[in-house]
């Protein structure tokens, strides 16, 4: 059997990955193309696990054969590692642009002696960064339906895993994805599991809570009890499954044989000689995804930059906002009944995903360079515009891009999932944007799709909720006000769309020029409203702006840019997978006002 390994993070191929089959004592690494290979195994179901430096432990099974068979596996970058006692009760936690991820410790909870220890903390959104995950998604025979996710690795002083005594446990906050908030809302209970890499399997089963964090007081959560750490998340158990045909395609399409397709959530399939798998696919999720991929070597030359007897991945998404509308025609059964060997249920005649009409996913070879995307969508205002810039390069051996250089004749689409997506048109030196044809609407969702060789294949997509029209409040604006309790507030079009998580960048200032004057303040975070204090120099803590004539500015931003707590905010990838990664945003800005801020 053989494999790659990528980051979830850049999309690139990673070198130097320890790769070992789980009980055996074979193990490996990965070479210059993230590639590694092994023979002479037993027949039957294989569990591989993955470390690199810099990366949280990944894990994965496959199933050996006289068919060579082949896995794709994403790692993520760990977080950072902190000091711990484990004498002492302490809360430890990551901070992200959900929110805190953490973890309670008890005094005297883990089983060591060690006094210096380090905790590592690396979050996962299934949103964006699901192909990260170990294993199948599954807890025995029922897929899971991913909300949150994290790994924890606590290290001695020796760099061995430590683990909690037998009988002890220890608490996580997990926190709710914004997109999965409304779904998963306060007082919801949620099944959660711990990975065990000796099994492969998803166990442990403990129930969570959705509460408010400890650590912020603000951002909702899954608490739960841990007693082993490892990769652990919470994840409701898929009750209904609906069986979908789906054919995988070449560029050219033609069919593939021995395509793999991947439902998260849902039980994958296998193409057939024309192409064709029986797929399953969870109901519950708000997000269902799929894709496929097939590797093969590289005897036709599509990658010219390698010898033709290099082994290449061909990967490509099944990119829509509508697998929820094409559920209902689907054939339902209970989850816990079906195996990857489940035959294909017939359902309506010509609908799409019956073996007349089969969800088509066509599959493009991911080369040695990655792309890098940037992308923003402004839904209102006088030119509402949506703008795309593509680059590519080689990435080093960490994963980290070098070098990008612009691309054009990419395929960039942008839909709303109410009618097919529209193409935007390429200006020259890797920049795109949306010359018409698409309504751009605050509050409303629309996805990204980059086929950036364009060559039928889509590499990677992304989906965000359009930030609204954001105005500051009614009378502010000329208004004067007592510096003493002044409270700013503004309102936005789009609050309470479903999945819509802004964050807002107020800023007020006077018109002073002797700086001893001078004085402001910021805030940048989800509330519609703060309490500015002063920053002018000797000024408390908690003193009011001083008096003066001030000028107010706003922005709103969603996607990729989120609220980090502390008046902070944090950018992270929401176009993810092998050979691609990016980040897709809406922003907005309010008109500037004038006040007087008045003394006691």
């Amino acid at each position: 059997m053989s494999g790659f390994v990528i980051s979830i993070g850049s999309g690139a191929k990673l070198a130097g990955v320890h790769v070992e089959v789980v009980g055996s004592g074979q193990s490996t690494t990965t070479d210059a193309s993230g590639q590694f290979n092994f023979s002479g195994l037993a027949s039957g179901k294989v569990r591989l696990s993955f470390h690199k430096d810099g990366y949280a432990p990944g894990y994965a099974t496959a199933q050996a054969g006289a068919q060579e068979a082949s896995v794709l596996v994403a790692l993520k970058k760990e977080g950072s590692a902190q000091p711990y006692d484990p004498a002492t009760s302490r809360t430890l936690y990551q901070m992200t642009e959900a929110g805190p991820y953490a973890v309670i410790f008890a005094a005297g909870s883990l089983d060591t002696s060690d006094a210096n220890l380090r905790v590592v903390i690396t979050p996962l959104d299934p949103t964006k960064e699901g192909q990260a995950l170990p294993g199948r998604l599954q807890a025995g025979s029922s897929p899971l339906i991913p909300v949150t996710f994290a790994e924890f690795s606590i290290l001695d002083s020796a760099d061995r895993r430590i683990n909690l005594k037998p009988g002890a446990s220890a608490i996580v906050e997990l926190p709710i994805p914004p997109e999965l908030r409304e779904v998963y809302p306060i007082g919801t209970k949620i099944h959660c599991y711990a990975y065990n890499p000796q099994t492969g399997q998803w166990e442990d089963f403990v129930e969570g809570t959705v509460e408010l964090s400890s650590v912020d007081g603000s951002t909702p959560v899954l608490r739960a009890s841990i007693r082993h750490f490892s990769w652990y998340g919470g994840a409701p158990e898929g009750q209904k499954c609906r069986n979908a045909a789906v054919q995988v395609v070449d560029a050219n399409g033609k069919p593939l044989e021995g395509a793999t397709v991947v439902v998260t959530p849902g039980v994958n399939g296998t193409t057939n000689a024309q192409g064709v798998a029986s797929v399953w696919i969870a109901e519950g999720s708000p997000n269902p995804k799929m894709y496929a991929y097939k590797v093969s070597y590289n005897s036709d030359g599509r990658i010219p930059e390698l010898p033709k007897t290099a082994k290449i991945i061909d990967i490509g998404y099944f990119v829509t906002d509508d697998i929820g509308v094409i559920l209902p025609g689907l054939v339902e059964k209970d989850c816990a009944s079906i195996t990857p060997s489940s035959p294909l249920v017939r359902p309506q005649s010509g609908h799409p995903g019956s073996p007349e009409n089969p969800l088509v996913i066509r599959l493009g070879p991911v080369g040695a360079a990655v792309y890098d995307v940037d992308a923003f969508l402004l839904a209102s205002g006088a030119s509402p515009s949506a703008f795309v810039y593509l680059a590519q390069g080689i990435p080093n051996p960490d994963g980290e891009i070098e070098d990008t250089e612009p691309v054009d004749g990419a395929r960039i689409t942008l839909g709303d999932g109410s009618g097919q997506p529209v193409a935007l048109t390429g200006l020259g030196g890797g920049a795109y944007y949306l010359q018409g044809g698409l309504t751009l609407t605050p509050g409303k969702r629309y996805t990204l799709a980059i086929d950036a060789d364009n060559n039928g294949s889509v590499e990677g997509s992304g989906s965000i909720v359009a930030v609204g029209n954001v105005a500051w409040e009614a009378g502010l604006d000329g208004s004067t006000r007592s510096a003493q309790g002044f409270v700013a507030r503004w309102s936005d079009s789009a609050s309470g769309a479903p999945g819509y998580s802004p964050v807002y960048y107020a800023f007020l200032s006077n018109d002073a020029t002797d700086p001893a004057s001078y004085d402001f303040d910021y805030y940048i975070g989800p509330a519609l409203e703060f309490t500015p204090h002063s920053n002018a120099q000797g000024a408390t803590s908690d003193a009011p702006l001083k008096p003066g004539s001030y000028t107010g500015l706003l922005w709103a931003f969603s996607g990729a840019f989120a609220p980090a707590g502390n008046n902070s905010y944090t950018v992270s990838d929401n176009i993810t997978g092998p050979g691609i990664s990016g980040r897709f945003y809406s922003y907005n800005l309010a008109g500037e006002v004038h006040l007087t801020l008045t003394g006691p």
